[in-house]
């Protein structure tokens, strides 16, 4: 497979002969540089750098050539795009990054000027005069920001900084002046102890006047990965009220990418619930207003140019915005984020597919990992089970026990409000049922859900105490406090730790009375009753979910209990997209028809109860 980017002179022009009939490739003129003679090469004697235009740019090696030629890729393509240009180190993805244009290609002298200085976040990040946005008033009509086009449609998005406490005014009349219904920020506050924007929204209830606005937050909705707020915006001169949604992605790492699927959920929501009534653009901003910035706003427009073309270039659109606002997209490592959320994003199935073919997209979409993802399980030659830890995803035990090391077959999974909600690990062999308590106290687990009888687990002797008798498996003394049971078991349990610094301990242990049966109807029944029983349980911290392997029935229990939060918050569930998240985490989770049919018929009957019982109340 070609690369996204093909870089073609007269000399080697024969090569683009061999592109896919999928694939239409669009030539444009590029600058070059009279320093050209003396620069670098990148493997290619006939590639030049242009030194002026690429000084900062991130790549080793970078070139600038007179003829460029940029790919119109079919969105069938993507995923062998992506494999091509990760060939050879990446460097289809750092040839790509190097050919854009790098620092200030156009005049930037308003942000230059004195008064206007100390409202720039960064010395050397300043708006383009000719796409900047001006301010209408009489005082300074200067801010941060620049106009960025769709494809296809002008000034559809507003890229600035993240408000100053001097700029926060300005920031305010430039969503009133513009018509702005929604604005989206891709930083959290602080960052690594470093402030990368301040907080210029009230909070939930409180209100705040800017310059000639009153603002008020009305509500607040927290996810897992982001904070969705309604503002009513109140103009006390014009007498004047709109309702600004603030999109709050809160999951974007200081150094890196973000997990896809956490983005694209972001995505999925702004797209659902965002407001057109005032005809503006859509603010993005994250701390300097290029990176993330740049990153989002590409993955809005080139979606929507595949929905209309089933075709979209990268390379090209990123250059676009560039024209702009300077360095939008700011390293190579994004180039390849972007090409995978493009891929990810037009897979997604439509909510009503029939289920079987959800599965067999499901299993297309399931991301590859290789034998590097799980090198601590290896390292530790983990043999308890064939479903392992990604070492990105594994939690480690923290206590001290006599010969014994940190290491656990656990991953952290998020509910849909808590990125850290569940821990989902498999029953320890008996040898080593100590680190299972460890795992419990170590990470301040109140509640745990086993989706078999611990009467069925043989590990569970170790441990389990009853109601006459307490186990002691040093350094734990493990006592039962209370039981009770109807078609699920329910056990309070409290795990005292002596050692260096004594820990107590109260859990709850939930449990089915017999093994799950996937071929029987009340099974899913039982999953829910199981799910309900334990969102009753008040706790803030994580919920620990075992099965045999780690796997089995783990994600069906997670997926129920998140769809559940989703449908209470939102009325609307997107199973597709809960199960594909909990498979970035472990592939293993939910990878059947039988489990993915189980998730459906639970939530069916969940929601046929809710109409019941609505029913019910109103006679």
């Amino acid at each position: 497979m070609q690369n996204l980017s093909t870089y073609c002179q007269k000399s080697n022009f024969e090569e683009s002969r061999n592109l896919p009939s999928s694939l239409n490739m669009k030539c444009t003129h590029g600058k070059t540089s009279k320093k050209a003679s003396n620069s670098n090469v990148f493997k290619d004697k006939n590639t030049f750098v242009n030194e002026k235009v690429h000084a900062g740019n991130q790549i080793d090696d970078v070139f600038q050539i007179k003829e460029h030629c940029t790919i119109d890729i079919d969105v069938t393509e993507l995923g062998k795009v992506i494999e091509g240009n990760k060939k050879n180190d990446d460097s289809g993805f750092k040839k790509e990054y190097a050919s854009l244009l790098y620092g200030d290609q156009y005049p930037c002298n308003i942000g230059k000027l004195p008064g206007n200085i100390t409202k720039n976040r960064f010395k050397t990040i300043l708006p383009y005069d000719h796409s900047r946005i001006t301010l209408e008033r009489k005082c300074s009509d200067y801010i941060n920001a620049n106009y960025i086009d769709g494809i296809g449609q002008e000034n559809d998005y507003i890229a600035t900084q993240g408000p100053k406490q001097n700029t926060v005014n300005d920031f305010w009349v430039m969503v009133w002046q513009e018509k702005v219904a929604q604005i989206v920020m891709l930083t959290n506050l602080v960052e690594e102890t470093k402030t990368k924007c301040i907080q210029y929204w009230p909070d939930l209830e409180a209100s705040m006047d800017c310059d000639i606005l009153t603002l008020k937050t009305t509500e607040e909705r927290r996810y897992a990965y982001y904070v969705i707020r309604r503002l009513n915006v109140k103009h006390r001169q014009k007498h004047e009220n709109r309702t600004v949604t603030h999109y709050h992605f809160t999951a974007w790492p200081d150094h890196g990418v973000p997990d896809p699927i956490c983005l694209l959920l972001f995505h999925n929501h702004v797209e659902r619930t965002k407001r057109t009534s005032y005809g503006g653009p859509t603010i993005v901003h994250c701390s300097a207003g290029i990176g993330r910035t740049g990153t989002y706003i590409a993955v809005d427009a080139l979606y929507k140019e595949s929905q209309r073309n089933n075709k979209i270039n990268i390379a090209e659109y990123v250059k676009d915005m560039r024209e702009k606002r300077m360095n939008m997209v700011q390293t190579c490592n994004t180039m390849e984020f972007l090409q995978k959320l493009e891929a990810a994003k037009i897979d997604l199935p439509a909510n009503d597919s029939l289920i079987r073919k959800e599965v067999q997209r499901l299993l297309t979409v399931q991301p590859q990992y290789t034998e590097a993802d799980y090198k601590l399980a290896s390292d530790y030659r983990d043999m308890s089970s064939s479903v392992l830890p990604m070492d990105k995803y594994v939690l480690f035990l923290t206590s001290t026990v006599s010969k014994r090391g940190n290491y656990i077959n656990a991953i952290s999974v998020p509910s849909f409000t808590n990125r850290d909600k569940f821990i989902i690990t498999h029953y320890q062999n008996p040898a080593d049922a100590v680190d299972f308590l460890r795992l419990i106290t170590d990470h301040e687990s109140e509640v745990v859900v086993c989706m078999d009888p611990l009467s069925s687990v043989e590990s569970a002797e170790q441990w389990l105490p009853t109601i006459t008798k307490a186990k002691s498996l040093r350094p734990f003394k493990i006592e039962l406090q209370e039981e009770h049971k109807t078609e699920i078991r329910c056990r309070k349990i409290r795990i005292s730790h002596k050692g260096i610094e004594d820990k107590e301990c109260l859990v709850e242990f939930v449990e089915p009375l017999y093994n799950f049966n996937l071929k029987e109807s009340q099974t899913a029944s039982q999953i829910l009753g199981l799910v309900s029983l334990v969102e009753k349980i008040e706790t803030d911290n994580p919920i620990t979910v075992v099965s045999r392997d780690g796997a089995a029935l783990c994600g069906v229990f997670c997926v129920v209990y998140n769809l559940i939060q989703q449908l209470t918050m939102d009325e609307e569930i997107d199973v597709f997209s809960a199960v594909r998240l909990l498979q970035t985490r472990r592939p293993e989770l939910c990878n059947s028809l039988e489990e993915y049919e189980l998730i459906h018929e639970a939530l069916y009957r969940f929601i046929k109860s809710q109409k019941e019982e609505h029913i019910y109340y109103n006679q």
